[in-house]
């Protein structure tokens, strides 16, 4: 199972109860919204992405297809701007 982890060079502060995170490395940044903010949170208490999918499914109205359409996106945003890494199956 592949697991996320936030990049060391990355620093995050909540603000206005969402989180915004701004890579030192890159100079990339993202203001989550709520719903990412939750995922963030997710990932820093267990990024494996079968924990985080999971975890939509129970806080969230939303089916199954639609979640994992959801959290491949909000992955490939976050790597994109090379925010976190994906380790392969551990």
């Amino acid at each position: 199972m592949a697991t996320l982890r936030i990049r060391d060079d990355v620093v995050y502060r909540e603000v206005d109860d969402v989180i915004v995170a701004f890579s030192l490395d890159t100079g990339e940044y993202v203001a989550l919204d709520t719903i990412g903010t939750d995922l963030w949170r997710f990932i820093e208490e267990d990024g494996r992405i079968g924990t985080i999918r999971n975890r939509m499914l129970a806080s969230y109205e939303i089916d199954e297809a639609s979640c994992d359409e959801e959290l491949n996106h909000f992955v490939a945003m976050l790597t994109a701007r090379r925010l976190v890494t994906v380790d392969a199956q551990e």
